[in-house]
């Protein structure tokens, strides 16, 4: 406790006039001793010919901070970006509630504000007590009053950087609420150091330190192969004939299996009849299939190997080639458009 009074004492000796101090509240005081208080210094570059952490606001004659800085300052809060939605401008939605209660929906093409974004932004901010909340911001743009302050050179050339301006816009007003922000500065106050404080967790406390050490293992696991123990492959299944599960040809070879096309029964010479107890077909095949071109029955063939292809295999290769079933004839057709 005494660690997190001496952060409280330090935090209120920061004299206005040297720091902005960026305190959501006046007292901050760690609820346990498994929570302390952070204290962070942001200085952000104030050179206005290169700095990318701030710049002139014509408007208010006054300096502004882009998302560069305000990203700075965020890092040192430890608040982080949620979410970036893109949603429904103000004038889409009057034409979508105009068009409901007249039936009546309106053309997009002919609208002035067809180019208008709304861009919102969720981000997370720690809260005092240790916890986190969430916040968001809603940055709109209308193209039709930008496009009267640019010339139409310029206006081409804002129209595709919208979305992202409106993100960057929305994203600064998050940021603004969270952390106490103004607007706009002068040159002066944006000089001095921005003075942040957060509740962190408290790595001295034993149970916090074994949590993150537990933590860092798994993460170190999940970038680093751990050596596991081998399984045993499994066994074999065993072989089944070359007529029911055919070995089909490597595709880098010979497209197909088939130096011929298909001839009847007596031409190929295959034997005898196999009797009536096994379909009438060959090997037991009791499934016809036709060819999805010409429409001919598959019936069996003779590879390039001597090997006699069952018209269920010559169906399974076609369909795994071609995505469809196919005779031998059509199957050489086929790969030769290929």
């Amino acid at each position: 406790m005494e660690e997190t009074v001496s952060s409280i004492i330090q935090l209120n000796n920061y004299p206005r006039d040297k720091y902005n101090v960026l305190v959501p509240v006046t007292t901050m005081v760690a609820s346990s001793s498994l929570q302390k208080i952070m204290v962070n210094t942001v200085v952000l570059d104030t050179n206005e010919s290169t700095s990318k952490d701030i710049y002139y606001d014509k408007l208010t004659k006054k300096f502004a901070i882009t998302k560069v800085g305000g990203m700075k300052l965020a890092a040192a809060a430890n608040i982080s970006i949620v979410a970036t939605d893109q949603v429904r401008t103000d004038g889409c939605q009057r034409c979508i509630e105009m068009a409901r209660a007249t039936g009546k929906p309106r053309v997009c093409g002919d609208c002035p504000h067809v180019n208008d974004v709304a861009v919102t932004v969720t981000i997370r901010v720690p809260d005092p007590s240790g916890g986190f909340r969430l916040m968001k911001a809603t940055k709109e743009i209308d193209c039709t009053i930008e496009k009267q302050a640019m010339s139409e050179a310029q206006f081409n050339h804002f129209v595709p950087h919208r979305y992202a301006m409106a993100e960057s816009k929305a994203f600064m007003r998050a940021i603004r609420s969270a952390l106490g922000l103004a607007g706009n500065y002068t040159l002066a106050e944006l000089k001095k150091p921005f003075i942040i404080a957060h509740v962190i967790p408290n790595l001295d406390a034993p149970e916090v330190k074994e949590a993150v050490a537990n933590n860092y293992l798994q993460s170190m696991g999940m970038l680093f192969e751990q050596p596991t123990t081998r399984a045993s492959l499994p066994a074999a299944a065993p072989q089944q004939p070359a007529t029911e599960v055919p070995e089909y040809p490597d595709e880098n070879q010979e497209p197909l299996p088939w130096d011929a096309p298909p001839q009847d029964d007596e031409a190929q010479g295959w034997g005898e009849d196999p009797g009536p107890d096994n379909g009438g077909g060959w090997g037991g095949q009791t499934e016809e299939f036709q060819c999805a071109d010409c429409g001919r029955k598959i019936v069996e063939s003779q590879g390039k190997n001597g090997k006699n292809w069952s018209p269920e295999a010559i169906a399974g290769f076609s369909k795994k080639r071609f995505g469809r079933v196919l005779c031998p004839d059509c199957q050489k057709k086929a790969g030769a458009r290929r």
